[in-house]
């Protein structure tokens, strides 16, 4: 009896492999859709092409860092759901709820890309960024016991303070903070070391 009940409970798990589908699909179009993002300034600029990338400098780089967030978070989410079978209903809610944010980046970016780093746009894409990664650390939390998200774990808080200097910054200084959300990547190098030097102490 007590085996069918837990056969009944396994199965209102999700499998991670249905999960891993879902995230790719979601993340390959946001990724695309940043890129979108660009062409309604393109159908409005006048000139030479090298006038035309002069004026759009921006929302290039808004679009390029849009899209190297999205790829790495994608990495961390295949990573993350490759050490587990099943997700479980907690996971599940944190995973769609990490999912949507992915398909909201494109809109952010764009106004980034449109309007360039004032405060006001500065405060909405750090304040997305900041949700995106407070919700992966949650996501590896909840994987405490596993060893290997120790490492994870500690990557993911230092690039939550990270985002929440950039977004205290960028209120003051707007220019500064893409230099700090850049600097977010550095903690995949630092962070594994660190977590060893943690868990060792």
């Amino acid at each position: 009896m007590r085996t069918a009940v837990d056969q009944v409970g396994k199965s209102a798990f999700l499998s991670s492999d249905r999960m891993i589908s879902l995230s790719d699909t979601i993340f390959g179009v946001a990724m695309t859709l940043q890129a979108s993002t660009l062409l309604p300034s393109i159908q409005t600029l006048k000139g030479s092409v090298a006038d035309i990338i002069q004026d759009m400098r921006g929302q290039f780089i808004a679009v390029a860092l849009g899209f190297a967030i999205s790829g790495s978070y994608w990495i961390v989410q295949q990573r993350r759901l490759a050490m587990i079978k099943t997700v479980t209903p907690l996971q599940t809610l944190l995973h769609f709820l990490f999912l949507f944010l992915f398909v909201l980046l494109p809109f952010s970016t764009g106004i980034w890309g449109q309007y360039g780093a004032t405060r006001p746009v500065v405060v909405l894409y750090g304040s997305h960024l900041l949700l995106i990664a407070l919700v992966n650390l949650l996501l590896w939390v909840d994987m405490h016991r596993s060893v290997a998200a120790h490492a994870q774990i500690v990557r993911s808080s230092l690039a939550v303070a990270l985002f929440v200097l950039a977004l205290l910054l960028g209120a003051m200084r707007p220019v500064l903070a893409p230099y700090l959300w850049l600097a977010v990547f550095a903690t995949s190098f630092i962070g594994p070391d660190l977590a060893r030097r943690f868990y060792d102490a």
